[in-house]
């Protein structure tokens, strides 16, 4: 019996993406029970969202949710630009590549720095490096024996 083949789901365009993010965002409140998620922020962030939250007279909700719909779009189109996306989720799959000690921690110490993963990171800096529009690389200088 021949093996039924099976294929991937691919993602849809990013513009596409992009318009539902921000349809879901600035679409309608939905009053009710809100859902709760336990993220990790740092004491300064919670202090400034606090003031925010007094100064505009509006609840954790609410300036949660407009803070969303206003800059969630915005930073997806920055992020894409730097190179922090992915066209097609089927085309992802294990890469192994070889790296120095020396851009293990450089990746690591960014890591912990931006709370973003390592291969993120790698990817977007190998996507900035690989543009149309950047450097060429240089060419290595070979030495002819004589």
């Amino acid at each position: 019996m021949a093996k039924k083949k099976t294929t991937r789901k691919t993602s849809r365009t990013k513009k596409s993406s992009i318009t539902e993010m921000r349809k879901l965002a600035n679409g309608p409140v939905q009053l009710g029970d809100p859902t709760y998620r336990v993220y990790r922020w740092d004491i300064a962030l919670r202090s400034v969202l606090k003031e925010r939250r007094e100064e505009l007279d509006v609840t954790q909700r609410q300036l949660i949710r407009d803070s969303v719909s206003e800059f969630l779009p915005v930073l997806i189109e920055h992020l894409a630009k730097l190179g922090i996306s992915v066209e097609d989720r089927a085309t992802i799959g294990p890469c192994r590549v070889p790296m120095e000690s020396a851009t293990l921690k450089a990746l690591r110490m960014a890591s912990n720095w931006t709370d973003l993963p390592q291969n993120l990171l790698l990817q977007a800096c190998l996507r900035l490096a690989t543009r149309d529009s950047a450097k060429p690389a240089r060419r290595r200088r070979t030495t002819k024996n004589r």
